[in-house]
């Protein structure tokens, strides 16, 4: 079955890697990963995975940490255009 919804949150190219969202995202949802390509060792976010909880958000040292709906990023329902660009750039990376 799929599913509905999608995580709103998404990682830009400023992350410094610290790890800190890694962290502080819910174990059984693990949403967040490091690229492993990326020399810098930044961090993405799964948005299949990503429950919306914002609990990452704050604890971001760089604001790297954006939520799509408030950025204006989501483009009608579903079409998640800028997350699914920045998925593609950490697959990427390397």
């Amino acid at each position: 079955m799929p599913k509905e919804r999608y995580g709103h949150f998404y990682i830009d190219q400023t992350c410094i890697g610290c790890g800190a969202c890694d962290h502080a995202c819910p174990g059984k949802v693990d949403a967040i990963y490091r690229v492993e390509t990326d020399f810098l060792g930044r961090f993405a976010i799964v948005a299949d995975d990503c429950i919306n909880c914002g609990i990452c958000v704050p604890l971001c040292p760089v604001n790297c940490i954006h939520d799509a709906r408030q950025q204006g990023v989501v483009e009608g329902e579903g079409g998640y255009t800028r997350i699914r660009e920045l998925q593609a750039w950490a697959s990427q990376a390397g």
